[in-house]
């Protein structure tokens, strides 16, 4: 026969082993909430540079209409794009892409909201390109009158978020 004295305690392992198993279900569920926010929050960080990225190519295309072909000298955002490497012009330097600094590159003129940092962009024009049909051992180039490189990054509401975009656009010289 068993006495009361003999089950006394085993009320309070059972209990203390439920509250265990409930810890730890708790702990869980609320990493994975954090993680779930903080993965939300990356997204929307991703989405506004894309947005500003975009902001900056449309505001570049828009300026394509009023620059001129004198105006690619190296300097406020717009270069030509020089095949030969030789060639050391300022007109043909471009900035670091992958830099911090906003040397060499164009701010958009509206001021975007909820960015860390504006947007940017340069234009390249591009002079001229190795003809693509011609044989390995020519050294012919062609002229691509009306060609432009765009390259614009955009900024998220973070500092550790950025979008390169870029995109050519053809523009008919008249």
């Amino acid at each position: 026969m068993i006495t009361a004295n003999a089950q006394r305690g085993a009320v309070l392992i059972v209990a203390l082993v439920f509250t265990a198993i409930l810890t730890v279900i708790g702990v869980g569920a609320m990493q994975n909430a954090t993680l779930q926010e903080r993965m939300a929050g990356n997204s929307r960080d991703i989405n506004v540079a894309f947005q500003a990225a975009e902001a900056a190519l449309r505001e570049a295309e828009t300026l394509m209409g009023v620059v001129s072909s004198i105006d690619f000298d190296g300097s406020n955002g717009l270069y030509l794009s020089c095949p030969d490497p030789t060639v050391k012009t300022t007109a043909c330097s471009q900035p670091d892409w992958k830099s911090d600094s906003a040397t060499g590159w164009r701010q958009v003129s509206e001021q975007l909201p909820d960015v860390n940092r504006q947007p940017e962009f340069i234009i390249e024009q591009i002079s001229a390109s190795i003809d693509v049909g011609s044989s390995l051992d020519s050294d012919r180039t062609i002229a691509m009158q009306g060609y432009y490189r765009i390259t614009a990054r955009g900024f998220g509401a973070s500092d550790r978020s950025m979008i390169v975009l870029a995109t050519t656009y053809r523009r008919e010289e008249g």
